[in-house]
């Protein structure tokens, strides 16, 4: 049943969200496959039409799994990318004031213009690399399209400038413009580190991929934000003060280490460095630490169990599905038996049950985000004027005379 107490706008702006997350859950759920099966480079051109893998009988007749892998995962990028385009021009149509309304919404349009036009000069560079290399004569020089880099550039401060203006104005739904306009340029970043991760392989390695698959956690956090934000909070809802003082630092505190966590689960996945191992299992056990704190406050009071329980309990059961896929993972990594001894771990043999394993820790570490993502919100949101539209009481009738 549709809330009397959302206009259309906002309704909208929490269909784009949606689809938002969805796409890049998904897309999140094809890059861990893309890692596990170590396939980021399985194709090395880029950019390319996100309806290549269709287009090109092929990459499909060659039966090559990483390919498509990798493919898949571009094309769900540009997804993405299309869905938060429309979030972030849904979100500045709830803006009241007409000024900063078509400010907003000309920086946006003029962004996703400047922006298409830099990848289709990267593709460009790209081509000319290519073409070089073919015929036998040095690349030479990479003719980056700098000028409209830096247009697109500008343009992306311009937008995040604008949302920062209409947050300070104050009013309805200012959290909703200004994630959603981080968010869009966040997209935006992520597209490019994923592709300069295929342009400067040779020079940077797998460095930069671990960035691109560090940073997508971040992203997918502030697009789940926009989601949660986009929905009324009514005071019957609300977390008493007495509850938000006693859980408030812990609500933060949760997905602050968790976001640590993945990052420092994403250097063991890509580059497997003594340093980044040790910090993800002692990380592992202050995120775990966390949360069941957090749950047990949570669930400590009458009014917590009420409104918080679900969460709580959701909370502990995807910690401790994350622990056992976290164990499982290790041991297929870092444990070998028989000629696998004298191989190093990111040099062995990925097998189909262990690039599973790898996606499915992947996956749980980012559901735990999500989860802890939505109880900070939970325990801090409240039912103001920024999230509840109030709709005024009806007329009472007036008395009908006797005849």
């Amino acid at each position: 049943m549709s809330d009397p107490n959302l206009s259309t706008s906002v309704r909208l702006v929490r269909v784009f969200a949606i689809l938002t997350v969805v796409f890049a859950a998904l897309l999140l759920v094809v890059g861990g496959v893309v890692t596990s099966l170590r396939a980021g480079m399985a194709d090395r051109g880029w950019p390319r039409s996100p309806t290549y893998i269709a287009e090109d009988p092929k990459v499909w007749q060659a039966g090559n799994t990483g390919l498509l892998v990798e493919h898949s995962h571009r094309a769900l990028g540009f997804l993405t990318g299309g869905c938060a385009s429309l979030l972030a021009l849904a979100a500045w149509w709830t803006e009241p004031r007409r000024g900063l309304r078509w400010a907003g919404l000309a920086a946006v349009l003029a962004l996703l213009v400047v922006y298409g036009q830099f990848h289709r000069e990267m593709g460009v560079a790209w081509q000319a690399r290519e073409q070089a290399l073919d015929s036998g004569e040095p690349p030479g020089a990479i003719l980056w399209p700098k000028t409209t880099g830096v247009v697109c550039g500008v343009a992306a401060l311009a937008v995040l400038g604008v949302a920062v203006a209409s947050f300070a104005a104050g009013g309805r739904w200012r959290w909703l413009r200004l994630l959603a306009s981080v968010g869009l340029v966040a997209v935006m970043v992520q597209g490019l580190l994923g592709g300069f991760r295929v342009f400067l392989d040779q020079l940077m390695g797998t460095h930069l991929a671990a960035i691109h698959g560090a940073f997508a956690q971040l992203v997918f956090c502030v697009l789940l934000s926009v989601v949660v934000l986009s929905a009324p909070v009514r005071p019957e809802r609300e977390l008493p003060a007495a509850d938000r003082d006693r859980l408030g630092l812990l609500a933060l505190l949760l997905p602050a280490g968790v976001v640590v966590q993945l990052i420092w689960g994403v250097m063991v996945r890509h580059a497997g460095t003594p340093l980044g191992q040790r910090l993800h299992i002692l990380t592992a056990f202050v995120v775990t630490g966390l949360a069941v704190w957090l749950a047990a406050r949570a669930l400590a009071t009458p009014t917590g169990r009420a409104r918080l329980g679900f969460y709580a309990y959701h909370l502990v059961a995807i910690v401790a599905v994350q622990v056992l896929l976290g164990v499982e993972s290790w041991m297929g990594k870092f444990a070998a038996a028989g000629p696998e001894l004298a191989v190093p771990p990111m040099e062995r043999a990925v097998t189909k049950g262990a690039a599973i394993v790898r996606t499915l820790h992947m996956l749980v570490g980012v559901a735990l985000l999500a989860a802890s993502v939505l109880l900070a919100f939970r325990v801090w949101r409240r039912a103001d004027v920024g999230s509840v539209v109030e709709v005024p009481p009806k007329p009472a009738p007036e008395p009908v005379a006797a005849s």
